[in-house]
């Protein structure tokens, strides 16, 4: 009996070294799988590439290149742009089934987001009037030149896909090329005329120079999420732009262009104009990219133009997108579909239009694989399941360490909570105080956060409580931040009066906490936390560098940081302790209940980490599935007559809203790893620092770098 009863000691003390093997072992597995999938089972190859755009940045882009292009069967080639919490691992759907098709593809980070710097201070492009520190493409001219370099791309060929701040960067991107090319055509067509040649003949001489001058033009443009980049004609700029003073620079240009609209589209107001995302073809804005169009059924093929948008046939519309260049007057198409903003990003039936506008316009029609039959869900599937593993595995191997007899000292019996629901008056006030909890998340958020939108190149700022500087350099981590300190103190101070007022009354002291170690022990678990933390993110570095491949999906990431990002996690991670060595306390020795069982108070830690916003969200997100418009529009205090006299315009709180996405995913699997490491040693202080460290990663490391 002894025996048996040791050996089931044993095999019980080795749990965390099996779970954490074995999270390791599925982390490297999906990794391989996820690659396999990315590359089409070999018949794509990736390759990371860097260049210097034309401001001075260094660019970072993701090329994958089909086996069938080559120099002798040059391919069309798509660049694909991503939004602004994002980077460009987050346009892998489209760049795999634009891969597998046949289409060369450049993923590219934008300025500021994943691996691509920001100018340095004092660039300007001349096309853009010169104005200092402003560059609007966030790099996109620039990937479209360095296309130039590859003998298997066909220059004749090329798309560009962009979703939300990557479309109007891609839409300046173009506007670039073709204010280049024409001011290439403008210089030739005087010399020419100085020269003494014909209108004709000068005008010919001009073309031929113009196209001979190296410039790569796009053919086509998938815009999603986003609305035409509608100038003030007045000065060129965003700026007040309205149905009388508006211009579209590329109007004259022969792109084809299309646009796919999510039906529950978060930014519609503010970047169309109309509330209801579903009529978006009614805005002005809509009008003036496709010269005169309006109110246009989804789906529909019809030229530039042409006001009563008469659609075109498959056929028609390729034919017609193929003379653009000749004729001048280019197609445009309109969709919808079923979804969200940043559903753009994996929404089957938004990829096979982009897919299938791009078959139209740069081959003719022809479709090498049907754009519904797609594949990249096994890929986001080996995304979620490792970063499922990976968060597994930062707990499972710091309780493995502590069977290290060094960090063993830490480990003291688990206190009491001091919440013990034993009477009806007891379990009222628990629940009285729980709620009380609950509340100042979803009451303080949206006001919080803001609309944290910095993005200095596009010279885009919006509402954030908190401004980007040269210390905290990110404006979405900025509003976290605030709201990590301020909701951190109300709930500081809901606990200390409900610690001295009602537990220390009934005979819970400093023990009881969860705080009472030794400063040497505390050390010990800092220490512990931070090797645990340092050596998944090793194996996360490891399997990104072999298989190319993150362990993301959605929303939902921790990728390998440049040194950047690292400079900028130590900078906030003060903050995230205070906040999580709080909650670690907080949902210990206060959430949890003695006389309930273990399940129970994993589920109470769990919904009192993102209960309160929860229910926000599910009004907020409820109402915009029912209505076409949202539950929460604005941000408190921006729809007053005082605030729109002086500011003009109502913020929305549609970026704070789909950051909501990321921290009801993490939030609750932060609370149950810091339940577990509480259980495990009896204090709140090695849940705290490991959650901090792994809530900030997962939070900063695809954040954009404002300044």
């Amino acid at each position: 009996m002894d025996t048996t009863k040791g050996s089931g000691l044993s095999i019980k003390s080795r749990v965390s070294a099996i779970v954490l093997a074995a999270c390791l072992l599925v982390m490297v597995v999906t990794s391989a799988v996820g690659h396999f999938i990315q590359t089409s089972g070999g018949s794509v190859r990736t390759q990371e590439v860097e260049f210097t755009t034309d401001v001075g940045a260094s660019s970072h882009a993701k090329l994958y290149i089909p086996s069938t292009a080559t120099a002798d069967t040059p391919a069309p080639a798509v660049i694909l742009c991503h939004g602004y919490t994002a980077s460009l691992d987050a346009m892998e759907p489209n760049a795999i089934e634009l891969s597998r098709r046949g289409y060369v593809v450049m993923a590219l980070d934008m300025y500021g987001h994943g691996e691509s710097t920001l100018p340095p201070a004092g660039y300007s492009q001349a096309e853009m009037g010169g104005i200092e520190d402003y560059a609007p493409d966030l790099g996109s001219y620039s990937a479209l030149q360095e296309l130039a370099k590859y003998d298997f791309i066909d220059l004749t060929k090329i798309g560009m896909l962009g979703h939300s701040m990557g479309t109007a960067a891609i839409q300046e991107g173009a506007y670039l090329a073709y204010a280049k090319w024409q001011n290439a055509y403008n210089a030739a067509l005087a010399e020419a005329v100085e020269a003494g040649s014909d209108e004709a003949t000068a005008a010919g001489a001009a073309y031929m120079a113009a196209m001979s001058s190296g410039i790569v033009l796009p053919a086509s443009m998938v815009l999603t999420g986003y609305n035409y980049n509608v100038r003030n004609i007045s000065d060129l700029t965003y700026n007040g732009v309205t149905a009388e003073n508006g211009v579209f620079p590329l109007f004259a240009a022969p792109v084809n262009i299309c646009t796919v609209q999510g039906d529950y589209d978060e930014f519609c107001d503010l970047l169309w104009g109309v509330k209801d995302s579903r009529s978006y073809t009614q805005s002005f804005k809509f009008t003036y990219g496709t010269g005169g169009a309006s109110n246009v059924p989804s789906g529909t093929y019809f030229m530039y133009g042409d006001a009563s948008a008469t659609p075109l046939s498959r056929e028609d519309a390729a034919a017609a997108a193929a003379s653009a260049a000749l004729t001048m007057v280019p197609i445009r198409a309109a969709y919808n579909f079923n979804g969200t903003h940043s559903d753009t990003y994996y929404d089957e039936t938004a990829i096979s239009y982009g897919i299938d506008f791009f078959d139209v316009t740069l081959r003719g029609g022809q479709a090498t694989i049907d754009p519904t039959d797609q594949v990249w869900h096994g890929r986001a599937a080996c995304g979620l399941i490792g970063l499922l593993c990976a968060l597994t595995a930062f707990v499972a191997l710091a309780l493995t360490l502590l069977r290290v007899p060094f960090f063993a000292t830490i480990v003291q019996p688990e206190p009491q909570s001091i919440t013990t629901c034993d009477t009806p008056a007891h379990a009222i006030r628990y629940a009285v105080i729980y709620v009380v909890c609950l509340l100042p998340a979803p009451l303080l958020y949206y006001w919080l956060v803001g609309y944290p939108y910095y993005m200095q190149p596009q010279w885009f700022k919006f509402l954030t409580k908190f401004w980007p500087n040269s210390v905290f350099n990110m404006a979405p981590m900025n509003s976290l931040l605030l709201f990590n300190v301020v909701i951190g103190c109300v709930l500081l101070a809901v606990y200390v009066l409900v610690f001295l007022f009602i537990a220390k009354k009934a005979g819970f002291g400093w023990e009881n906490t969860g705080l009472k170690l030794p400063p040497v022990q505390v050390l010990k678990s800092l220490l512990l936390a931070a090797l645990s933390f340092a050596g998944v993110y090793a194996v996360i570095y490891a399997c990104s560098g072999l298989s190319g491949t993150e362990f993301s999906f959605f929303k939902f990431n921790i990728m390998p940081m440049d040194a950047a990002h690292w400079v900028a996690f130590l900078k906030y991670l003060p903050v995230w302790l205070f906040f999580f060595l709080l909650a670690s306390v907080l949902y210990n020795t206060f959430t949890r209940v003695n006389n309930l069982p273990g399940w129970a108070n994993y589920l109470l830690i769990a919904i009192a980490s993102c209960g309160g916003l929860a229910a926000m969200f599910a009004y907020d997100y409820g109402k915009l599935f029912a209505t076409g418009v949202r539950g929460i529009q604005y941000i408190p205090g921006t729809t007053s007559a005082e605030w729109l006299s002086a500011i003009g315009m109502s913020f929305p709180t549609a970026l704070a809203g789909i950051m909501l996405f990321s921290l009801l995913f993490i939030l609750p699997i932060s609370a149950v790893m810091s339940r577990v490491c509480f259980k495990k040693t009896g204090s709140a202080w090695l849940g705290g620092f490991l959650t901090a460290f792994v809530v900030l990663a997962f939070t900063i490391s695809h954040m954009v770098v404002s300044m």
